[in-house]
C-alpha cells in the first residue's frame, strides 16, 4: 500500500500526537526502524511480536494490506 506524502504526514501528525512525541522525533524513529516510542507502549509481548512481524518485508506488507488497515487508514484519511 502506498500513501501519497499528505497521508504520510497526517498518519505521522495523528501518531505522534498519539505517542506525544513530536513529529521530528517520530519520523526519526521510522527512518532509523527503530519504532522505539511504539514499542514502548505496547506490552512486552506484543512489542516483540510486532517488531518481528514489521522486520520481515513480506509480513510487514500483509498486515499494512489487511482490511483491517485499510479500514484504519479510511478513517484517519478520510
Amino acid at each position: 500500500m502506498n500513501l501519497s506524502q499528505s497521508q504520510q504526514e497526517a498518519l505521522i501528525k495523528s501518531a505522534s500526537q498519539k505517542l506525544g512525541v513530536t513529529e521530528a522525533q517520530l519520523k526519526t524513529e521510522l527512518k532509523n526502524g527503530t519504532f522505539d516510542r511504539l514499542l514502548s507502549t505496547l506490552p512486552q509481548a506484543d512489542a516483540q511480536k510486532l517488531t518481528k512481524a514489521l522486520s520481515n518485508p513480506v509480513t510487514a506488507n500483509a498486515i499494512l494490506s489487511s482490511p483491517q488497515a485499510k479500514e484504519l487508514m479510511k478513517k484517519l484519511f478520510g
